[in-house]
């Protein structure tokens, strides 16, 4: 019985002996080992999680919203908002870059101040934009600080969008884009 044991034991111990060898990694060269990597190319991600949209309050400007950084959203005269839709595609969403939910349209809406009934989607190549109140949301690729406005009467027909699915105005406090 003892060497039944001793055979098994010294068999299993064989076994994951060949078992590891398998496992082993491959011999390489020292130059090879010593060669920079570099991490492999992946697609763009998009940003987990959802969107966040709130109020913002900056002197010489009525409330308008922005997302969960403080950065600018506007809207866009020329769209449509029964139905709501886009007309800002190609070079135009190149400076006015659409505002696109998260997975699973995830958005939240932080603070208080905005009516989430107003809140929809419209689908595009880039996937779903947020609108509010029909009105399809951008950034401004120019507005380069947190709650800057640069990109409100742009042409008359862009503007920061009040909470309600509004223009926010300036107020008398100022004449010129704003920022905080």
């Amino acid at each position: 019985m003892r060497i039944q044991k001793i055979s098994a034991f010294i068999g299993i111990t064989a076994a994951v002996f060949v078992l590891s060898a398998c496992g082993a990694k491959p011999e390489t060269s020292p130059a090879a080992q010593n060669a920079p990597t570099s991490p492999a190319p992946t697609a763009t991600a998009k940003p987990a999680g959802p969107k966040v949209l709130k109020v913002s309050n900056v002197s010489g400007f009525s409330s308008f919203v922005t997302n969960g950084t403080g950065r600018t959203i506007y809207r866009f005269d020329k769209d449509s908002t029964n139905p709501a839709k886009s007309t800002c595609f190609d070079a135009c969403a190149k400076t006015w870059e659409p505002v696109l939910a998260g997975p699973n349209d995830g958005f939240t809406v932080e603070g208080g101040g905005i009516d989430q009934s107003l809140i929809g989607f419209i689908d595009r190549p880039e996937g779903r934009q947020i609108t509010l109140k029909g009105w399809a949301l951008y950034y401004f690729k120019d507005d380069k600080t947190l709650g800057q406005t640069a990109g409100h009467e742009q042409g008359g027909v862009w503007f920061a969008i009040a909470p309600n699915g509004g223009k926010a105005k300036r107020t008398a406090a100022s004449t010129a884009p704003y920022s905080y």
